[in-house]
């Protein structure tokens, strides 16, 4: 069963902006980078965690809100 990850923003919800659904932690976290670096730098906003859904169907932090600080090598 292939995992499927989603954004999440400070509050723990699904990120507003970057909703979606993603095939691997990478592919998320490329993503919430790439929007970083469209929209600029406000502190709250650089708070981004992912979510990784499981076998039952709920959704589990696999990565807390926090500041991303720099891009993945593409």
């Amino acid at each position: 069963m292939q995992r499927i990850y989603r954004l999440i923003d400070a509050c723990f919800e699904p990120h507003q902006q970057l909703d979606d659904c993603y095939g691997s932690l990478e592919e998320a976290l490329h993503d919430a980078v790439s929007w970083l670096q469209q929209v600029g730098t406000e502190p709250h906003q650089q708070l981004i965690g992912v979510e990784v859904c499981a076998a039952n169907g709920d959704w589990r932090t696999c990565r807390l809100p926090m500041p991303l600080l720099c891009a993945l090598p593409s």
